[in-house]
């Protein structure tokens, strides 16, 4: 039995039964196309992010971590569809996961097809989308997505995968011996995208010594023609400037072996 459950909003962690059926509620996408999560990967047609174990990762959600049973959940209210936050289908080891968006539940007039046609009023609808946005296989103890900014509210403390730099972080770093700030650039225009590659580059700067962060300096001089540098330091005066640093201390910036074009990596997927 597939059953199609409901997490409605408030702080209860409880998910409401929707419907049963014997019929699949959710088509399975293809999933033999997968790339382990880096917030520094984007994902091609086709391809899913995955995170192996995940139930040792502590990201709950008050469904999948507990043994299933239909009986533990109370069937849905007619007054309590508006709430639904995000659709669950539990189909054999898979709970597929889906997005509630205001679209998907409206309420018109509509004819049934069939050969007895009735014409119903006020009757909300829920339309299924065919988009799942995560699919957790309990066998495998795998996790498969997409856009990790569609499933935060579905498990808890997941946002620390893409987290932004703090305040504090962003001022550390912008405060670096290789950083200065020109054109009343500060701290405050730094917006959520920078942000999220500042986290990044602190950790990857925690493993450079002194001398590599020199090499990697000059690496990005060579690239960033445009990229002001005031003797040892980079001028960053813009959020753009920020994102060729940024850019820099991650060696997204390559040469073609043929043409000897230079090229930037918007997405890096670790090989060896």
């Amino acid at each position: 039995m597939n059953y199609l459950l409901a997490k409605v909003k408030g702080r209860s962690n409880s998910f409401l039964k929707v419907i049963a059926s014997r019929q699949v509620i959710l088509e399975i996408p293809n999933l033999d196309n997968t790339v382990d999560y880096s917030p520094n990967t984007l994902l091609d047609n086709g391809e899913w992010f995955k995170i192996d174990d995940f139930s040792e990762c502590s990201y709950t959600n008050g469904l999948i971590e507990n043994t299933f049973s239909i009986t533990d959940h109370n069937q849905i209210m007619s007054t309590q569809y508006s709430d639904i936050k995000y659709l669950c289908c539990k189909q054999d080891n898979l709970f597929l996961f889906q997005k509630m968006s205001s679209n998907q539940l409206f309420t018109k007039k509509w004819i049934n097809i069939s050969d007895s046609p009735t014409l119903y009023r006020d009757k909300p609808i829920i339309v299924i989308s065919d988009i799942i946005d995560a699919i957790y296989d309990k066998q495998e103890d795998i996790l498969y997505f997409k856009d990790i900014g569609k499933i935060k509210q579905m498990f808890r403390g997941i946002e620390e995968l893409y987290r932004e730099a703090t305040q504090e972080e962003v001022d550390s770093f912008l405060s670096r011996d290789f950083i200065s700030l020109g054109n009343e650039f500060t701290s405050r225009n730094v917006k959520v995208a920078n942000r999220r590659r500042i986290a990044l580059a602190l950790d990857t700067l925690d493993n450079f010594n002194n001398e590599e962060i020199i090499t990697i300096c000059d690496y990005t001089e060579s690239y960033c023609i445009n990229l002001t540098r005031d003797g040892d330091r980079f001028v960053v005066n813009s959020e753009e400037d920020l994102k060729q640093v940024l850019f820099g201390i991650e060696q997204r910036y390559y040469t073609t072996m043929i043409g000897d074009e230079k090229r930037v990596a918007n997405s890096i997927i670790e090989i060896g």
